[in-house]
């Protein structure tokens, strides 16, 4: 996977620039597709979401301040 990085300035200037409506409007099924047509996407199969485990709450007090 290629990753970019960008400076602070860059970021600024992209901020507004994604298509929030256009998401917001999609169907799951568009969602979906989207998703697994993104080379970049790791799309999970039913077995392999099985082996995720729910955090624990010593996980989360970790992040609490």
């Amino acid at each position: 996977m290629t990753m970019k990085q960008y400076t602070l300035e860059e970021l600024k200037k992209l901020k507004g620039k994604s298509d929030l409506d256009r998401l917001e409007n999609m169907t799951e099924k568009e969602l979906e597709e989207a998703a697994k047509s993104d080379p970049d996407s790791a799309w999970l199969t039913d077995e392999e979401l099985k082996q995720f485990k729910r955090p624990n709450k010593e996980f989360f007090d970790r992040f609490k301040k």
